[in-house]
């Protein structure tokens, strides 16, 4: 495993849009203005970087504690309709944000899982996290909405899978 690049064409794009948006705020505001912008950003940086940063350190210790062939295995190119649902059923129950659901899914994919598998577990952790249906949908929204709405999207994490699947082998 290489050393990764740093400065690519992400990291290129955002530093763009930070100077295009801080030469907005000079423009509409002077100094101040853009300052403030800044100083939140930092609040911000200070807040979230810290938990993705941690997040992240977790994904690389679980990733060399997960062995390679189970995931392989379970989650593989061979593992089908299998491994699709095995994918779904993670997501749905992963009970947390995408500070911890896109670190696990890099994990998936660096350790050899399957585009569909891990297509499913990214569908299934956001249109069905059970965490969310119990929190939030169903206090906020009542159990028959919350409920309807859940099972119409019950089917679309497996679909979005099998869709993965069949376009990553061409």
């Amino acid at each position: 495993m290489g050393r990764p690049r740093v400065l690519d064409g992400q990291l290129l794009f955002l530093i763009a849009l930070l100077a295009l948006l801080l030469g907005v705020a000079w423009w509409r505001g002077g100094p101040e203005l853009a300052g403030e912008g800044l100083a939140g950003g930092a609040r911000m940086l200070l807040r979230f970087g810290l938990l993705i940063g941690v997040s992240l350190l977790a994904a690389g210790v679980a990733e060399v504690l997960v062995p390679r062939d189970w995931i392989g295995g379970a989650l593989g190119e061979e593992s089908g309709l299998r491994g699709i649902l095995i994918g779904t059923a993670a997501g749905v129950a992963t009970p947390a944000g995408p500070f911890v659901s896109m670190p696990i899914a890099a994990v998936m994919l660096r350790s050899g899982a399957a585009l569909g598998p891990v297509v499913a577990f990214v569908t299934g952790w956001s249109l069905l996290a059970l965490h969310r249906l119990v929190a939030f949908e169903v206090p906020i929204l009542g159990l028959r909405f919350a409920l309807f709405r859940w099972s119409l999207c019950l089917v679309l994490p497996v679909l979005a899978g099998l869709a993965a699947r069949a376009l990553s082998r061409n």
